[in-house]
């Protein structure tokens, strides 16, 4: 999975449900992606907060891991932070988890792949997941151009029998379905239920950013919630 700012509920249940979950960091960067925004609970409506990047070289070459934030006209760590003290101080949970959250918003980097990836690691670890976290850039793996054969190599790098996906890349993944028969590796997608739990507000809004679950049920209720959602299939 690509680093993802801010990542909603499944994310997470996709992490603490593998053995290993590698970051493709490597790859180029899809700035309508939710690599560089996600949402947040703002006045009882779901709010998009976007990361500003600097747009130093083409788009075609742009990775990941080479992505740098845009601090030239403003901070918007602070902005976020503001943002997130205005319209969650009422939750429930807000004066247990605000100081950790803080310190992961105000992290100090350039990089987009970095700052979303200290977010992931941090909360993780918090919410007692023990995965272990793999950077493809870190490793000596040569990438292949298709989305489908990219999973599979992967997949073989690793020694994996088992490749559990997101519903999202079923599409691509068909194309080589048969590849990974052949190497005796299952696909099972991932079906996510998404739970209800105390939010704040009068209207409840699924697929937020998992800052909204942290400040309305704590560290100790999230991880529960989130694998309440579970569901993985072969099919």
């Amino acid at each position: 999975m690509q680093p993802t700012f801010n990542p909603w509920l499944g994310y997470f249940d996709l992490i603490d449900y593998v053995d290993k979950f590698i970051f493709l960091d490597n790859v180029q960067l899809n700035q309508q992606s939710w690599q560089t925004r996600n949402k947040i609970k703002v006045q009882n409506k779901e709010f998009l907060f976007t990361l500003p990047i600097q747009k130093h070289i083409s788009k075609k070459e742009l990775m990941i891991k080479d992505t740098l934030l845009d601090f030239r006209k403003f901070d918007f760590r602070k902005k976020l932070l503001k943002t997130i003290e205005q319209n969650y101080t009422k939750a429930r949970c807000f004066h247990e988890v605000h100081a950790f959250i803080k310190e992961i918003i105000l992290y100090d980097t350039v990089y987009l792949s970095q700052y979303n990836i200290n977010i992931i690691n941090k909360i993780v670890h918090k919410i007692g997941i023990n995965t272990k976290l793999i950077l493809l850039s870190e490793t000596d793996f040569c990438q292949e151009e298709s989305k489908g054969d990219l999973v599979l190599k992967i997949c073989q790098y690793f020694n994996t029998t088992q490749y559990i996906s997101p519903l999202g890349s079923k599409e691509y993944l068909n194309k080589v379905k048969d590849q990974f028969i052949q190497n005796n590796i299952q696909i099972y997608y991932q079906y996510y239920k998404h739970p209800v739990y105390r939010q704040l507000g009068s209207e409840f809004i699924q697929y937020l950013g998992i800052f909204d679950l942290l400040y309305n049920e704590g560290f100790e209720n999230s991880r529960k919630i989130i694998i309440g959602g579970r569901n993985y299939e072969n099919r």
